[in-house]
């Protein structure tokens, strides 16, 4: 069984994307560290990771804390969402599966203006 129950993936802006999860696991056990894109030539120390994660409600309409924070309520579910720079690699790697970076479309509206961002 999957513990994803819902993936999104949006262009975000030329160089970034929006990726969106709602994992079937509790935001204290999230293993971001295990999440990466794979690059060829790249060691996997030094391959791409989540920037800025941020904690959704479960219908994806409100923050629920500040971000990179992790929500002091928890429940059994978690919707996240994070940006991924646009790199050759195609694939996201994470302990749920492999998830495909390609955009899906626009970001849904629920989520324009409820993410922050910050080019770094």
């Amino acid at each position: 069984m999957s513990l994803v129950k819902y993936y999104g993936c949006y262009d975000y802006n030329e160089e970034w994307y929006l990726i969106e999860l709602l994992l079937d696991v509790p935001a204290s056990e999230i293993l971001w560290e295990d999440m990466y894109v794979p690059e060829q030539g790249v060691k996997r120390e030094d391959q791409q990771v989540p920037y800025m994660e941020q904690y959704l409600s479960e219908d994806g309409t409100a923050k629920l804390c500040e971000t990179y924070d992790v929500p002091k309520k928890q429940s059994p579910s978690s919707r996240v969402a994070f940006f991924l720079y646009k790199v050759s690699s195609k694939t996201l790697f994470t302990p749920y599966g492999e998830l495909p970076l390609t955009a899906d479309g626009k970001i849904p509206r629920r989520l324009d203006g409820l993410i922050d961002f910050d080019d770094p």
